[in-house]
Order: C-alpha cells, then structure tokens, then sequence
C-alpha cells in the first residue's frame, strides 16, 4: 500500500515583481528554491491592513506572482506573507511577512481649472496647482498631423502653472491645447484639454518696436510686431497709427502715407513687410514677424510729434497702442510771398524785382508767367523767364508787348526741386500792360533767347515752307521806319542753310522781329517764317 504524502512545501519568501504593461499596482511574488519548485501546485498571496493588522488573500492560483489592483504602486509600503501547497494539498508555512517599498507607477490627479487668459491680447494657459505633481507638460494639437506637440518655449516640462504657449500649428481661429501634470517619477496623469479661440480676446497684440525719423517732408514710422496666433502670409493684420503734438497734447491719427518713391502717388496705407524673426523678438514670437512702415507727409511744420501704432487684427480687436517714438517734422511751411515786387517794363519784355521775405530757409525764387491761351481764354502758368542764378531777386521775363495785360508770379522756395508746383508756394503777382511794338500782322507769342540771332534759311525746313522754294530774303523789323529791313537774299539749297544777324548783339536787351520770306522762280512769296529774338545770353551775366 503506498503511503500518504504528508510533507508540506517550503516555506517560499516574499518579493517584489512588476504588474503586467506597467499597470500602476504592487506586484508581489512568491519565492521558491529551485530544488523545491516543482513541487508546488497553488500559492495564495495575502496582504495586511496597516490599520488593523488583519490579512486579506490578495492571490490563489498556480502563479507564483500576482498584480494587487487594490494596492496602487504609489512609491508607498506594503506588507505581504504567502504560503505555497503541492498537488497532495498540503500547504506551506507561510512566509515570514515581508514589508515592500513599491516603485511610483501612480501619475498625479490631472490638472484642475485649465483656462485661457488673454494679457495684452497675448494667450496664456493657466491651472490650479495640483498635489503630487512635480511639472507639468503643455501640448497643442497640430490638426495637420494628428499629433500633439510640445509647446513650451524651454524644455519638456514646467513647474510653472501659468505659461505662455508656443503656437505650432497653422494659423487658424480656435486652437487646442492640453495640459498633463508629472511626478517626480515621471507619471503623466490624462491630459486636460482646453480650446483657444482667437475671437474671444478682446485686444490684439500691439507692436513691440517703434522708430521714428524725420526724413524729407515728413516723418517716416517703423514698428514690428509679432502675433503668431492671427496673421501668416495670407493674413496680416492693419494698423493705425496714432500722432500727438508733444506741446498741446492734439492727438490724431495718420491719415496716409506717403509711398517712398521718386514718383508723386496718392497716400495710401502703411507698407507692410512678413520677415523672419530676428534676436529682438518678444518671447511670445513664432518664426515670422511684421515690419510696417508709413511715411507721414500730414504733420503740421517743425512740430514734434510721439508716434504710437496700434495693431487691428482680422477679427477688428484693437491693440493697446505700441511703445513710443518721437520726431520732430521738418519746416513745410513754404516762405510768405516775396514784398516789394516790383516790373520794369524793357525792350523784351519785362524786368522783375523784389526783397528777399523775412523767412530764414529760403534758397532761391521761382516765377511763372501767365501765358493765355487765344483759343480757350485760359491762363496756363509758364516758368519761361531768363536768369543765370536762381537766388537773385530779379528776373528778365521775355514777353511779346502787344498792348496787352501780362501777369506774373514769383515765390521763395526754402529748397530745390525739378518739380515746382505753383499752387504749393506763396507768389506774390503783379500785373502789367505792354505797348504794343509788333510789326504789323505779327502773331507769334514766343521770345528766343541770343545774342547773335540765327535764322534757318535752308529746305526742307517747317512743313510752311515748300522745297520748290528757289530764293529767300532775311528780314528785320525797323521800328523806326516802320518796315523791314532786307538783311540777305540768297538761293535755297545752294548755300549756307542758316544766317547770323551780327549787327543787334550790341543792343542789349533789345527785341528784334526777324521772317525769312522764300519765293518761287517767278519770284512770287511762298511762305515766312517769323521769330522774335531777345538780345540777351546767360554768358554774358
């Protein structure tokens, strides 16, 4: 007859093992000696209340090992005893109870009170401080890829509880991001997640620089900003920029600007400009940044102005106005009319004069004279007179006298431009009526300038005059004789193409009318050309 196994197991020790895919729970085992282990059938694992030492089986099954779901792996201690029984049922001693530090798999409890606070237009994450939680990771949602991304400016984590989000992902009007709080051991609880509606601020971000300078006629403002959450190639936000009088204290706002190019254009918005980031970037920036410029060409004269810039984003959130920047306008204000203008009347026309006005910057003069059209009746405004240097305060203005009024202007110009504009000065005028010394019949309005005439006498010439012109005869007028003087005759064509009258050169200031009359071999007239010269030559002044 076979005998009864009576002969328990030995007693199996405790240890620590480690839960299935890390599940954050203590994970006691039951040790026993290889000699021993294949004669054990069944191990029962029990855990002890610290509070009322009583034990509870935690484990009864054919593994030596056990995932204590009741007990969290909290870094905290635990204390365990266990037996072993073969397949005859006979049971261990149990192990002598064995007290265990559990490694930390417990993350903090997630974060509370995530929310969005707008500063200065500019969104910032905050949350209650959470027990347990040694940082915190934040995260955006990047729609284009499905991933949630880093988005602190430094680092992984944060012990901070309030941070200012990188903005990741493409511009757009909401944003998601989340917040999960870590242990010291490196636990992350569940993220929290919140949404960042960019039309839910109620400002936007002002510029972060400001310069002002004069420049020209005007002042010329720059600024950058940056605001990552609103604005991409596609979008860029408008500005106003607003002007105070430093002295008085007026505040306005720049109603144009002036393009910066050589060419007159209407005033228009700033120009503005996408760059990358550079070193001077707020630490709210993205990669990009906005530089806008304006030329103000609307200040008053020689005043002092503080330039703030006030960005409007697309959804029509103003900023609060950007940092300062002050400049002081150049002098606009054109010179006051000249006084004491003054015309003598002489030979070719007229002699103008004047005094210098009381102002400080002026740089010379400029003068138009009126020139009537016979066909509408309207004044155009010529600057047609003779001078050698535009700072002197006289003038010749080579005028046909027919007997009528002629008026002329003349203004100080505090600088020099290739574009003067006569309704940008301040002339004075003065008005004058000629005798009238033209020959009969004669029409023509303009006055040449020499001081030996020259008279084209060749063919072809002006569509007046025929080639089947054979002679031609150079005339002067003799105002005494009231006729003209043959100068030349001549063939067409068959020798000089020009004749100089060389007796008048002396006659300074003088008008001579001169036509060339051309006849045909019958010696009938074809046609004139008449032309009015003023003995004068810059040369000689």
């Amino acid at each position: 007859m076979a005998s009864v196994d009576r002969t328990p197991p030995a007693t199996p020790h405790v240890m620590l093992s480690g839960c299935p895919d890390e599940l954050p729970y203590a994970a006691p085992q039951l040790v026993t000696a290889a000699a021993h282990a294949n004669d054990v059938a069944w191990y029962e694992i029990q855990r002890q209340n610290p509070a009322t030492g009583a034990w509870t089986t935690v484990h009864s099954g054919p593994r030596s090992s056990a995932c204590d779901t009741g007990q969290p792996a909290d870094g905290g201690k635990v204390t365990y005893r266990g037996r072993a029984r073969d397949a005859a049922g006979n049971w261990s001693a149990y192990a002598p109870a064995t007290t265990l530090t559990t490694w930390d798999l417990t993350p903090p409890p997630p974060v509370t009170g995530l929310r969005v606070v707008h500063r200065a237009g500019i969104p910032h994450l905050t949350w209650s401080p959470v027990a347990g939680a040694a940082s915190y990771r934040v995260l955006q949602y990047d729609p284009a890829t499905g991933a949630h991304v880093n988005a602190l400016r430094t680092g992984d984590t944060t012990t901070a509880t309030d941070v200012l989000p990188l903005q990741a992902a493409a511009v757009a009007d909401s944003y998601r991001y989340a917040v999960r709080s870590v242990d010291a051991q490196g636990n992350a609880a569940a993220p929290v997640e919140t949404t960042l509606s960019m039309a839910d601020r109620a400002e936007a971000v002002p510029p972060y620089r400001t310069t002002a300078s004069r420049f020209d006629e005007g002042v010329v403002i720059e600024w950058s900003g940056v605001d990552p959450w609103t604005f991409d190639e596609d979008l860029l936000p408008t500005y106003r920029i607003v002007r105070t009088d430093t002295a008085t204290g007026e505040t306005g706002t720049v109603d144009g600007c002036k393009p910066l190019t050589s060419n007159d254009q209407p005033l228009t918005g700033p120009d503005m400009r996408l760059t990358w980031a550079d070193s001077t970037v707020p630490s709210y920036a993205g990669r990009k940044m906005i530089d806008g410029r304006c030329w103000d060409v609307r200040g008053k004269s020689k005043t002092t102005y503080e330039y703030r810039v006030v960005t409007v984003d697309r959804y029509g959130h103003a900023s609060r106005p950007g940092p300062a920047a002050t400049a002081t306008t150049p002098d606009t204000e054109r010179p006051a009319p000249v006084p004491d203008l003054a015309a003598e009347r002489i030979p070719l026309g007229v002699r103008l004069t004047w005094n210098p006005p009381a102002d400080d910057d002026v740089q010379g003069y400029l003068v138009w004279q009126g020139v009537v059209d016979p066909a509408t009746g309207e004044t155009s405004w010529e600057r047609n007179c003779w001078t050698t240097d535009w700072t002197k305060t006289e003038i010749l203005c080579p005028t046909v006298p027919d007997g009528r009024e002629h008026v002329y202007r003349v203004a100080a110009a505090d600088r020099y431009d290739t574009d003067y504009r006569i309704e940008e000065h301040h002339p004075a005028e003065i008005a004058v009526t000629l005798p009238d010394t033209r020959p009969p019949g004669w029409t023509g309005t303009e006055v040449r300038d020499a001081h030996y005439p020259s008279l084209y006498v060749g063919c072809p010439g002006a569509s007046s005059v025929p080639c089947s012109a054979t002679r031609y005869r150079v005339e002067r007028w003799d105002a005494d004789a009231g006729a003209y003087t043959t100068l030349t005759t001549g063939d067409v064509g068959s020798g000089p193409t020009s004749y100089v009258d060389a007796e008048v050169h002396e006659d300074l200031l003088s008008l001579q009318y001169y036509r060339v009359v051309f006849t045909d071999a019958s010696g009938a007239e074809r046609s004139v050309r008449s032309t009015a010269y003023g003995i004068w030559a810059s040369w000689l002044f």
